[in-house]
C-alpha cells in the first residue's frame, strides 16, 4: 500500500476535475497503443536494418540532393557561430539528414529542439498529489484535447489496421528479474528513425512472447502531428493560441507518455523512464537521477570490499566521470600509496541516468564477513547503454571512453550513434571539440566500456560466478553502499564532505547546480533542481520521505551505508553566480577522481567543520596515517576566504537553503511542507528575519499543504496539517523569541494567528 500523500478536494496539491469526454478519448488512446500492431506487421518491431533503410543518409543521396543539404548546413553553421559568439546555444547543429560515419555508425541531428523541455511537459493528475512546480493539464486543455485525441485515435486505428506508418518497438526498462518493465514506443512516421534506433540501444530486448503482451509503459510520439493529423484549421488555431503546438503529455496512472512535436532523443528516452519512476514511487520505492557502478577495491587495512556506488546529480555535473573514468589500477593515487596492481580490483559501470530503488517481494538474507544482514531493496539500473555527453572527448586524455564510443582502428564501433555532434565531411568522423547546441549526445556502448576497463569478469568475481553482466546491483554480494551526490558551487562548499543520512537527503533537496546544456537556460548560471530531477511525478516531498525510509530500512537490515557529497564546481569565487574572482579555483576532475578512489580505499582523513555541521575531507593518508595529499591550504574555503568572511557566507547560504530569497525562490526547502519533520534539525535552521520566513517555518512543522507567506493565511489553513508536539513547539517558541530579540516585528493583526499556531507573542 502506497504511503504517498493523497490530496483532499480543494487542496493546492489536488489536480483539476477530469473532463469525462477527455478521459474517454484518453482511455481509447491507451487501449489502442496497448493493443499495438498485429503480429507480423511490417511496422511491428522491425529490424535495425529496416530502420536504416528508411533513413535519408547524406552519402546515399544524389549530388543535387546532397548540395541542397550542404547549402542548408552553411546557413545553420553561420547562425550557430553567431549564437555562440553571443554566448547562446544554437538551435540546430545540422540539417535533418543522417550521416554515415567512418566507423559504419550514424550521426543524427535534432530539428524540433535540442534539449529536454520540462516547461512543455504537462501532467494529467489522477488520484495522486501533484508536483508543486509541475504544469498541470487544466480542465480547459482537457476540453481542447478531447477533439485532438479523437483525431489521434482515428489515425491510430486506421494505421494499425493497415499495419503501417506507426513504428512499434517493444523493449524492457531494466534487467533485474521480476523488477523490470515492458515498455512500448509507438512512433508515427519514418522521418526520425533515430528515435526508435537510439531508444532500442538504451533499453533491453523484449522477448517475442513479452512483446505480444500488453506493456506496462507506453510512449506515443507524433513529431509532426500538426501536419500529419487531418485536424481542421480552426482546431489548429486554437492549439496555436493556447501555446500547445509542442507538448509532452503524461498520464502516469495510465502508463502513458505522449510526445507531440519533438524529435530530440533525450526527451523520448525520458518519457518511459519517468513512467517507470512513478510506478516505483507508488509502491514506496524511489527512482533517482543517478549513475550506478560496482567497485571492488582493497582498503588500506587490506580488506577487499564490494561497494555499490550511487551517484546522484544533475546532467553534466560529474556523475559519468565518477562512473566511467574511475580507475584503480596504476592510478596516481595508487602510486602515492605504494599499492600494487591487483587483478581482483576493478570498477564495473552499470548506469548513467535513472536508478530504481525497489522493495523486494521477499527480503533476502545475506552473510558477509561473518555478519548477517537482511536486504529489503533492490538497486537497479534502467538502461542498457549510456546516453552520454561526449563534448571534449579525445583519445589522448580519455582513451577508455573514446574507444568505447568509436572503437579502434582494428575494431571500429559500427554501432556508433551520435546526436547533434558536428561531423567532418572529409573524413566522416565526429568533431567532439565543437558543440554549437551545447548538448551533443552519444549512445555509449556499456559492453565496450566494460571491456576497455578490463572489467569483463568483475561481476563474476563479486558474485562468485553467479552473475556475469547486468545493470542491477548484486545486493547479496555487496559489502557497502556509498550514497554520493555531485553538486556545483563556486564559493564555500569544499571538494568532499561526509554526511549523515538526513544531511545527504537535504543536499538532494537543495538541488544546487550550474546550467550546463541538457535543459533550457543560460549556460553557466546557477539554478536549483530538487533531487536533480525536473521530471518528478507526484509530490516532490515524497521523494525525500521515501528515500529516508529506504535508507533507514536498509540500515536496520544491517547493510553498511555511507553518505558523501562532491563539489565538482569550484571554491573561492567572489559570488556563487560567477565562477570568477582573484581567489577562485576550479576543482579539477583529477582531484575528484582521486578523492573517489581514496574513499573506496578508506584513505580519506575527515575533520568536523562546525559551520557546515559535517565532516570535511582535509587530506588523503596512507596505511600508516601519513598524509600524502593535504587539502587544507588550497581547497578548504575557510582558509581561502578567512574565518570571518567564510562564516558570513555560510550564514547567507544556510538562510537561502531553508527560506529562499523570497516566496518564489525554489532554493528554500521549507516550502516542502509534507517532508518528514525528522529530516530537519531545528538547530540547523536560521532564526527567521521576517513574517514570511516565520510563516514558512511554522508551515513546515504544521505540515500544511504549502508554505504560506503570512501568519493569517497559515492560520486559515492550519486544518490541512496538525500542531507539532510539545518539544518542537517549545523550540519554535525559542526561535521566535530569538527572532524578536534580533528585530523581528509582526503586524498587530498577526497576534491572534500566532496564538492559534501555538506561539506566545513577545
Amino acid at each position: 500500500m502506497s504511503s504517498q500523500t493523497q490530496p483532499t478536494p480543494g487542496s493546492s496539491l489536488a489536480g483539476p476535475i477530469a473532463v469525462p469526454a477527455f478521459e474517454k478519448e484518453l482511455d481509447r488512446l491507451v487501449a489502442l497503443a496497448r493493443k499495438g500492431h498485429k503480429p507480423g506487421a511490417t511496422f511491428n518491431n522491425p529490424s535495425e536494418e529496416w530502420l536504416i533503410s528508411q533513413m535519408h543518409v547524406l552519402q546515399d543521396l544524389s549530388e543535387e540532393e546532397q548540395q541542397k543539404y550542404l547549402d542548408e548546413a552553411s546557413i545553420i553553421d553561420k547562425e550557430a557561430a553567431e549564437a555562440n559568439a553571443a554566448g547562446k546555444a544554437a538551435g540546430r547543429a545540422w540539417p535533418g539528414v543522417a550521416i554515415r560515419l567512418d566507423t559504419g555508425g550514424y550521426g543524427f541531428f535534432s530539428q524540433l529542439g535540442v534539449v529536454r523541455r520540462p516547461d512543455l511537459t504537462q501532467y494529467f493528475i489522477d488520484g495522486f498529489a501533484k508536483n508543486r512546480d509541475g504544469v498541470v493539464f487544466t480542465t480547459e486543455s482537457q476540453t481542447l484535447f478531447t477533439a485532438v485525441f479523437g483525431y489521434i485515435n482515428s489515425y491510430m486505428e486506421e494505421k494499425l489496421a493497415a499495419g503501417d506508418t506507426i513504428v512499434q518497438s517493444d523493449r524492457q526498462v531494466g534487467d533485474a528479474p521480476g523488477r523490470s518493465f515492458h515498455a512500448r514506443q509507438m512512433l508515427f512516421g519514418t522521418r526520425y528513425m533515430q528515435i526508435p534506433m537510439m531508444w532500442r540501444q538504451l533499453t533491453f530486448p523484449a522477448s517475442e512472447e513479452l512483446s505480444r503482451q500488453e506493456p506496462d509503459i507506453l510512449e506515443v510520439s507524433l513529431p509532426h502531428w500538426m501536419e500529419d493529423l487531418p485536424m481542421p484549421e480552426e482546431l489548429k488555431k486554437r492549439l496555436r493560441d493556447a501555446g500547445l503546438t509542442q507538448l509532452v503529455f503524461k498520464a502516469p496512472t495510465k502508463g502513458l507518455s505522449l510526445h507531440l512535436g519533438f524529435d530530440y532523443v533525450g526527451e523520448h528516452k525520458m518519457g518511459p523512464l519517468s513512467i517507470a519512476m512513478f510506478k516505483v514511487k507508488q509502491v514506496d520505492g524511489l527512482a533517482i537521477q543517478a549513475a550506478l557502478s560496482m567497485a571492488r577495491a582493497k582498503t588500506m587495512s587490506g580488506q577487499m570490499k564490494n561497494t555499490a556506488l550511487i551517484t546522484v546529480g544533475p546532467s553534466l555535473h560529474g556523475k559519468s566521470t565518477l562512473t566511467i573514468m574511475l580507475e584503480l589500477a596504476n592510478s596516481e593515487l595508487a602510486g602515492w600509496l605504494k599499492l600494487k596492481t591487483d587483478a581482483e580490483e576493478g570498477v564495473y559501470p552499470m548506469n548513467d541516468d535513472i536508478v530504481l530503488l525497489q522493495p523486494l517481494k521477499d527480503p533476502v538474507k545475506a552473510t558477509r564477513d561473518g555478519k548477517q544482514s537482511t536486504l529489503y531493496y533492490g538497486i537497479d539500473g534502467t538502461e542498457n547503454n549510456l546516453y552520454a555527453m561526449p563534448f571534449g572527448l579525445n583519445k589522448a586524455e580519455d582513451p577508455i571512453t573514446f574507444e568505447a564510443v568509436r572503437g579502434t582502428d582494428e575494431d571500429p564501433n559500427s554501432q556508433e550513434t551520435l546526436e547533434n555532434v558536428p561531423i567532418d565531411l572529409d573524413s566522416w568522423s565526429p568533431n567532439f571539440l565543437s558543440n554549437p547546441v551545447r548538448n551533443m549526445r552519444v549512445t555509449l556502448s556499456r559492453t565496450r566500456l566494460v571491456a576497455r576497463k578490463g572489467a569483463n569478469d568483475l561481476l563474476q568475481k563479486i558474485t562468485n560466478g553467479r552473475e556475469t553482466e547486468g545493470v542491477h546491483v548484486p545486493i547479496e554480494d555487496t559489502d557497502q553502499v556509498f550514497w554520493q551526490a555531485v553538486m556545483r558551487q563556486n564559493t564555500v562548499v569544499p571538494p568532499l564532505r561526509r554526511l549523515s543520512p538526513e544531511q545527504y537527503i537535504r543536499i538532494l533537496m537543495y538541488g544546487e547546480a550550474v546550467q550546463m546544456g541538457a535543459a533550457i537556460g543560460a549556460i553557466g548560471r546557477p539554478y536549483v533542481e530538487y533531487f536533480s530531477d525536473p521530471f518528478i511525478i507526484g509530490l516532490e516531498d515524497q521523494n525525500a520521505n521515501n528515500l529516508y525510509n529506504i535508507v533507514k530500512e536498509i540500515e536496520e537490515g544491517g547493510l553498511n551505508q555511507q553518505y558523501f557529497v562532491f563539489n565538482t564546481g569550484g571554491v573561492g569565487a567572489d559570488t556563487n553566480d560567477q565562477a570568477s574572482g582573484a581567489k577562485y579555483k576550479k576543482i579539477p576532475r583529477e582531484l575528484t577522481l582521486m578523492l573517489q578512489e581514496a574513499l573506496l580505499r578508506d584513505a580519506v582523513k575527515f575533520q568536523y567543520e562546525s559551520h557546515l555541521g559535517s565532516d570535511i575531507a582535509v587530506a588523503i593518508v596512507d596505511e600508516s596515517g601519513n598524509e600524502v595529499l593535504d587539502l587544507r591550504t588550497d581547497w578548504l574555503p575557510e582558509n581561502i576566504y578567512g574565518a570571518d568572511d567564510y562564516s558570513q557566507r555560510i550564514t547567507e547560504l544556510s538562510r537561502r537553503r531553508f527560506y529562499g530569497e523570497n516566496s518564489e525562490d525554489k532554493a528554500g526547502i521549507l516550502r516542502y511542507t509534507k517532508v518528514l519533520n525528522g529530516l530537519y534539525d531545528l538547530s540547523d535552521i536560521p532564526v527567521p528575519n521576517n513574517e514570511r520566513e516565520l510563516t514558512w517555518l511554522l508551515s513546515f512543522f504544521w505540515n500544511v499543504d504549502q508554505a504560506y507567506d503570512t501568519l493569517a493565511d497559515l492560520d486559515a489553513h492550519r486544518a490541512e496539517g496538525s500542531a507539532p508536539d510539545g518539544a518542537v513547539s517549545q523550540k519554535l517558541q525559542n526561535m521566535y523569541a530569538q527572532a524578536t530579540a534580533k528585530g523581528l516585528s509582526l503586524p498587530g493583526s498577526s497576534s491572534a494567528a500566532l496564538a492559534s499556531l501555538g506561539l506566545q507573542a513577545s
